[in-house]
């Protein structure tokens, strides 16, 4: 009765007038006559009647079951080519997407991702209608019936999904149509109704969101069986979305107080301190030269830089005097009066650029700043890579990244013409001794300037990647977003994190510009025991072997200062003349100096014990580790961990590998913080 095939289905008890049997096809098509047998037992009849009236029944189901599978298998087949072609458009936004992330500033990716991710909301859209149309009954047919239910939970949550990407690719468009060509003056900039239109998107992303985790949390286990990619891209949005929800959290905060950060409506000024890292201090060199830099709707309006010691120097001769704070004691080059220039000398960068600011009011500086940016010539250096050479007309000079330090200590240091640092220049930017330097700055910005936008793109990740390498420290007073930096970790500051940690800050205090020709290496063996304690045997190797022109004293002095976790005992040091101990940051401080000349090693060696450095949690032991980079220097550091012997379970993090199973390694250079550890159970 269930074949797909027309049978042909005798009736009994129908008879035509004539007393013949009737004998129909299912369709009622045909009639044809046969001979009329003996009429059987009346109750007989009614049985055998029900009985096939039964069948006739289970056979008009399979004759309609036939219908509908020609029907609705066409219509299944359509649907699942919208699906599909759904399921393309969001493939094709999320791979724009990651191409965005390289050329953040390039608008037509995020319009090319809004429209796929609007055409995945239209498709599922025309899916959802067609799939909420079918009969109920369509839902009883074994494995399409399946297969529908799981749809009817899942395309909703595409389209809720697909309509969240569509609003925040308006949002990036929106921020980088304002941003774009942040370095030129000219163009629109972001303003305060695109900052509306912002806050509004962010607010309609969040209900998107908060939708698509309502429909995620609806979907049955069914629904996980229907692909098997679907429990991992939800076991991915689990993780993804606390993220997401945060940033957006975050976003909203920073947007009131984006308009003085932008200098949307009133321009803001930047106090820019350019460091010297051939001559080292704890914030990343010696403040050679300072300037203002200004935005005007999210756009560079304005930046020069200038000679510090045409603010400091001044202030000075006035017998003006600023007490150092007591936690500098330790700098002995200008014990008589602090200043500006060395006003870095601390490695946590919040707390350097707020004295930065401090001293540059006090010593006269007139112009109101909404934050610090410090860079070092690593990042100007990397810079010229992109833009190419630089040249210095003024001087008949091309500057390439290989000679930039050379040739700016040449003009500054080395080449007695130039003039007094006390003298302005005639354009009055900077001091006669330092005009080459400013000159070469305004050269350079000019040259940003006419940047092709894929090449303005490597700029912008530079700058991005600088952040992390701390080769662009960047301090901002809005407490708002100060926070935001310190949250994830780009303030430059002194951490304090959960578990082992480890700092080496130096500071050049001869004074020279040896700190270029001076190679770091740090060795740090690293020992658990099975309750968790670590000891580290540790050796930093300063070798002054690279040739080349020092200027300055022939003799490197080194005050160095070594941020361990609160509690930590130190077991014995050699190599260096003990300056004390401290507490600073929540950390323990211990302070040591050494002198070193061209030709030179020298290695200072370290033992020290972190109690309960590694935690003891239900799933077993976790030893985590965190060694910073200080700004304006490249140490190479080899790392080696030995784990208690009991450790089974072993799982590394960070790039730490091991031919041994208690033994993990890393060679590494410090481009930026390092942050490794290692999970495991004790038998």
């Amino acid at each position: 009765m269930n074949s797909v095939r027309m049978k042909r289905v005798r009736l009994l008890g129908d008879q035509d007038s004539t007393g013949e049997l009737i004998s129909r096809d299912v369709e009622g098509e045909q009639h044809i006559r046969v001979q009329s047998k003996k009429r059987r037992p009346k109750k007989r009849d009614v049985l055998i009647g029900m009985l096939l009236l039964l069948v006739l029944l289970g056979t008009g189901s399979s004759v309609a079951g036939f219908m509908m599978y020609h029907a609705y298998n066409a219509r299944y087949h359509t649907d699942l080519s919208l699906a599909q072609t759904g399921t393309q458009h969001l493939q094709k936004a999320e791979a724009l997407l990651g191409t965005w992330s390289k050329r953040p500033l390039d608008t037509q990716l995020t319009g090319q991702a809004e429209i796929e991710f609007a055409s995945a909301f239209k498709t599922f859209g025309q899916l959802n209608s067609d799939l909420r149309s079918l009969p109920a009954m369509i839902k009883q047919i074994p494995s399409y019936g399946t297969r529908l239910n799981a749809a009817l939970h899942l395309v909703p949550l595409a389209m809720t999904l697909s309509q969240a990407g569509t609003t925040g690719c308006t949002i990036l468009h929106i921020l980088g149509t304002g941003l774009r060509d942040p370095l030129t003056p000219q163009g629109r900039g972001i303003t305060l109704s695109d900052l509306t239109v912002v806050t509004q998107d962010v607010q309609k992303l969040k209900a998107s969101l908060a939708t698509s985790a309502r429909q995620v949390s609806q979907l049955q286990p069914g629904d996980m069986q229907f692909d098997a990619r679907i429990p991992r891209l939800v076991n991915a949005f689990h993780k993804g979305l606390p993220v997401i929800q945060d940033w957006l959290d975050t976003f909203e905060r920073l947007i009131p107080v984006a308009p003085s950060l932008l200098g949307i409506g009133t321009p803001a000024n930047y106090l820019i301190e350019v460091l010297d890292s051939t001559e080292l201090r704890p914030g990343g060199g010696f403040i050679g030269n300072y300037g203002i830099a200004s935005l005007s709707n999210g756009r560079l309006s304005a930046a020069h830089i200038t000679d510090v010691d045409l603010i400091d120097k001044p202030f000075e001769s006035a017998g003006h005097v600023l007490p150092y704070p007591p936690a500098y004691g330790w700098f002995d080059l200008a014990p008589g009066s602090w200043s500006f220039r060395d006003s870095n000398l601390d490695a946590d960068f919040p707390t350097a650029a707020r004295y930065g600011e401090q001293t540059y009011r006090e010593e006269g500086g007139h112009v109101p700043v909404q934050g610090v940016i410090a860079i070092t010539p690593a990042l100007i250096e990397q810079a010229l890579a992109i833009t190419g050479p630089i040249t210095v007309p003024e001087y008949h000079e091309t500057v390439t990244a290989q000679n930039l330090i050379a040739r700016i200590h040449f003009h500054q240091l080395g080449h007695a013409g130039e003039g007094s640092d006390l003298i302005p220049s005639p354009d009055g930017h900077s001091s006669l001794r330092k005009r080459f330097t400013e000159l070469l700055a305004e050269h350079f910005l000019a040259r940003v300037h006419q940047l092709a936008p894929g090449q303005l793109s490597k700029f912008v990740l530079l700058i991005v990647n600088a952040v992390h390498s701390k080769d662009l420290q960047l301090y901002l007073n809005t407490s708002v977003a100060e926070n935001l930096l310190h949250r994830f970790h780009l303030d430059a500051a002194i951490q304090s994190p959960v578990g082992d940690s480890l700092f080496v800050v130096d500071a050049n205090i001869a004074p020279n510009k040896a700190n270029n020709f001076i190679t770091n290496t740090l060795d740090d063996q690293v020992t658990i025991d099975s309750q968790g304690n670590v000891i580290h045997h540790a050796t930093l190797r300063y070798a002054w072997t690279i040739a080349g022109r020092n200027y300055g004293s022939s003799l490197y002095r080194d005050f160095v200062h070594v941020y361990v976790p609160p509690k930590s005992i130190l077991l014995t040091q050699d190599g260096w003349q003990p300056r004390g101990a401290s507490n600073a940051f929540n950390r323990e401080v211990w302070m040591g100096y050494f002198e070193l000349s061209y030709g030179q090693t020298r290695t200072v060696t370290l033992v020290w014990k972190v109690p309960a450095a590694a935690s003891r949690g239900q799933s077993g032991w976790r030893y985590q580790y965190v060694v910073q980079k200080q700004a304006g220097v490249l140490w190479k550091l080899n790392l080696q961990i030995m784990l208690p012997s009991c450790a089974t379970a072993i799982v590394k993090r960070g790039g730490l590998i091991s031919n041994y199973e208690h033994e993990a390694k890393l060679t590494h250079y410090l481009t930026g913080d390092l942050n490794v550890g290692a999970d495991y159970t004790c038998r």
